[in-house]
């Protein structure tokens, strides 16, 4: 009862105001820590290390112990194959977000030293996940946090070169941050002291961002008429119709299936209209797309050598990135070799038949494949030069090939509304 009879003192000693509830203290062990009043109690962060005082994997924070396995790839001459998982990311997001958090309140609590330390931090992280992350969802997912995290580390060391009376740097500083968000840096004011409140007074929304993650980002891809409306992540852009735009649409309504080029051509707009013509050629006509639907004359295998070389080369990456991944007890990344290696076989299998001969593909499925392919890339390209995000998005995740597919990553899957 005693220690809530002292609780209920602290706060009655402290009433709440969010304009000012940090202070930095010291704890029963000496150390120094973060206290923040919210309007039902407090909460602490811990002023070094990471801020809940966590040590993940031994070490001082998740970002420390992948930089050391980056660290012993670059030793064993595999700094070219060392990526971010899924789930590795995630644990890096949640941990970003908790320094971000703590950065806050050291400005809020005017120490721009670890504020500044703690910015620059996090802008660490987010280069390397961009850089090193498997997948592209994961090196996006945290980009809307850069803008913030750079405009408070800026406003911080500029902070930092008042209290040492460098104004000039200063205010070369504050006017770079202020152009930043309103594209104009002339009412900045020479004075110290204004120029300090008119820094502050700049970067009020940004320290009030709240870091999140959006693993199921809401997406459009909408035919209207001649032209498609597509948005993701933000971004947003109309784009004139074309059968490739139709073939991506019908891939994204059926993420995870293997889709016959048969069945994708008879999936286009006109494609019941020319029904009759198909029966009779094979083609489905119309501007030039000679999309052809598969029939019976021989044109080959399925797969040639080079492609099944190709697979087996894949396979082997596959297997020793699944053994890695055990050994790191990574059940989201072993999970993800298992399937590559699973839609391989069912590649594989398509393609050979008993006794290991190759199975054989139609001339007029080979052409189909091949004008397909060239279509579906065609209208990526152009996705891809007005989104350069979702232009990744769909190379990494649009497979193309007799079976056409979208396949997006488990962990951070896209609502597409059509």
């Amino acid at each position: 009862m005693s220690g809530a009879q002292d609780l209920h003192g602290f706060l009655n000693s402290w009433p709440y105001d969010p304009e000012d509830n940090v202070r930095v203290a010291t704890d029963a062990n000496g150390q120094e820590i973060i206290v923040v009043r919210q309007p039902m109690g407090v909460e602490t962060y811990e002023a070094d290390g990471r801020p809940d005082g966590r040590q993940p994997h031994g070490m001082e924070s998740a970002l420390e112990f992948q930089l050391t396995r980056r660290a012993a790839a670059i030793r064993a001459g595999a700094d070219a194959v060392f990526q971010l998982a899924a789930a590795d990311c995630t644990e890096l997001f949640h941990e970003g977000a908790l320094y971000h958090y703590r950065f806050v309140h050291f400005f809020r609590a005017k120490d721009w030293a670890r504020a500044e330390r703690d910015t620059a931090r996090n802008l660490r992280l987010l280069d390397f996940v961009r850089q090193h992350a498997e997948h592209e969802e994961d090196r996006v997912q945290l980009e809307h946090w850069r803008p913030a995290t750079t405009r408070i580390k800026a406003a911080a060391r500029a902070m930092i070169l008042l209290q040492n009376e460098r104004h000039e740097e200063a205010l070369h500083i504050a006017r770079d941050v202020v152009a930043t968000i309103d594209g104009t840096a002339d009412r900045i004011p020479d004075h110290p002291r204004k120029l300090a409140d008119a820094l502050l007074e700049s970067i009020h929304e940004s320290l009030a961002l709240c870091p999140t993650v959006h693993p199921h980002p809401e997406s459009e891809f909408k035919r209207q008429g001649d032209y498609w409306t597509i948005r993701y992540q933000g971004n947003a852009a109309n784009l004139k119709a074309t059968r490739g735009l139709d073939c991506l649409r019908y891939l994204l309504r059926h993420p995870g299936r293997e889709i016959h080029v048969s069945e994708l051509l008879a999936s286009l707009p006109d494609a019941s209209a020319a029904a009759s013509a198909v029966h009779a050629s094979g083609r489905l006509p119309g501007n030039g797309d000679q999309f052809i639907i598969a029939g019976l004359n021989d044109a080959g295998p399925l797969l040639d050598a080079k492609a099944k070389a190709a697979y087996k080369c894949r396979l082997n990456e596959l297997r020793q990135d699944l053994e890695e991944a055990e050994r790191f007890n990574d059940p989201a990344r072993a999970a993800n070799a298992h399937d590559e290696m699973n839609g391989i076989a069912r590649q594989l299998a398509a393609a050979v038949g008993l006794g290991g001969r190759d199975r054989r593909a139609s001339s007029e499925a080979d052409r189909a494949r091949s004008a397909a392919t060239k279509r579906i890339k065609e209208a990526m390209h152009r996705i891809a030069e007005v989104m350069p995000p979702l232009g990744r998005h769909l190379a990494a995740r649009i497979k193309t090939g007799y079976f056409c597919s979208y396949n997006p990553h488990p962990d951070r899957p896209v609502a597409w509304k059509f």
